[in-house]
């Protein structure tokens, strides 16, 4: 057991290993890849990626990671030759030891393949658990939307409607990632793999220039928003719902604003001027004119007011969330 595995992919380390060792059970992330979802680092090449196993008892296989651990048969079956955890299970494992960002993105796209939501919340006590079951949303378009919309709840923006569908003028419809159709506002992410063609460029273009003329204002977020400039999207967000009618309560913006505070602690930008770095969207930003900014209950209770100013972002253009 302990010649090294010969490089190949994930699928078929998993598929030669639970065939060669009848107790191991491909679980987690492994288990989740077989099943077709996007959970591997986008880091680390899937050829290197470990091979998570269950079994009883340790294996000292190289290039695999075991837990120890039983499972009942109810929970194990089989797909594409790999003996592996049932899609159910999956979904509770991977929302088990998962980070939060990354357990949500996975659990959407179980909900996507058919995945009862509800079964699994009976299946587990745990309120952690439930807490990122009643976060999951079968709309999301890839772990990237799901990512946007977790930020967003979880800094104190109301919950998103996600693949909002806007009738346009031709007698077709548009589909927005997420956003709050009472305020006519969305966030949309543009993922490198399909808005980097000047086409696709020119075609969303074209298509958010004819939503905002029915009245919609659109937040468009690059990758790169994560996780640097998440104190930018919340704060815009939040900005763009008042300006079209939303009012939190004085609780709710407390919440928002300590969420923009401590993302902007823990950011850790270069400094200004360093050889090779690009001004920031937000440094640009504050160059603009203030108009009814974001108020801060926070200054009647005796709390500290966040230091930098709190500027009304324009967005009557898509917003980029991040340098060009």
């Amino acid at each position: 057991m302990n010649t090294p595995l010969p490089q190949s992919s994930l699928l078929d380390r998993a598929r030669r290993i639970t065939r060669a060792i009848p107790q191991a059970v491909a679980c987690r992330r492994t288990a989740a890849h077989v099943w077709g979802l996007h959970v591997l680092s986008l880091n680390t090449a899937e050829d290197d990626w470990p091979v998570e196993l269950i079994a009883p008892g340790h294996l000292a296989v190289p290039g695999c990671v075991t837990h120890v651990t039983s499972l009942p048969a109810a929970d194990v079956t089989e797909h594409d030759g790999i003996r592996l955890t049932t899609r159910e299970r999956t979904a509770l494992d991977c929302a088990r030891r998962l980070p939060r960002l990354e357990a949500v993105a996975a659990l959407d796209q179980f909900l996507r393949r058919g995945v009862d939501l509800e079964a699994l919340w009976h299946q587990c006590p745990s309120w952690h658990i439930r807490d990122l079951l009643s976060l999951a949303d079968a709309g999301a378009g890839s772990p990237r939307e799901s990512w946007l919309r977790v930020i967003l709840v979880d800094g104190g923006i109301p919950r998103p409607a996600t693949q909002i569908r806007v009738p346009l003028a031709d007698g077709h419809h548009a589909y927005l990632d997420l956003g709050w159709p009472d305020f006519q506002v969305a966030v949309e992410y543009d993922g490198q793999q399909h808005h980097t063609a000047e086409a696709d460029q020119l075609r969303d273009e074209r298509r958010r220039t004819e939503l905002r003329g029915l009245g919609w204002r659109i937040i468009v977020v690059r990758r790169d928003v994560f996780p640097g400039q998440t104190a930018e999207l919340l704060h815009n967000v939040a900005d763009l719902l008042i300006q079209q009618g939303w009012q939190p309560g004085t609780k709710q913006t407390i919440r928002i604003l300590s969420r923009i505070r401590a993302a902007r602690r823990r950011r850790r930008l270069p400094p200004r001027g360093a050889v090779g770095t690009q001004p920031q969207a937000s440094d640009r930003q504050h160059t603009q004119p203030e108009e009814r900014p974001l108020r801060d209950p926070s200054r009647r209770h005796g709390c500290a007011r966040p230091r930098g100013p709190f500027p009304r972002w324009e967005t009557a253009s898509p917003q980029r969330i991040a340098p060009p």
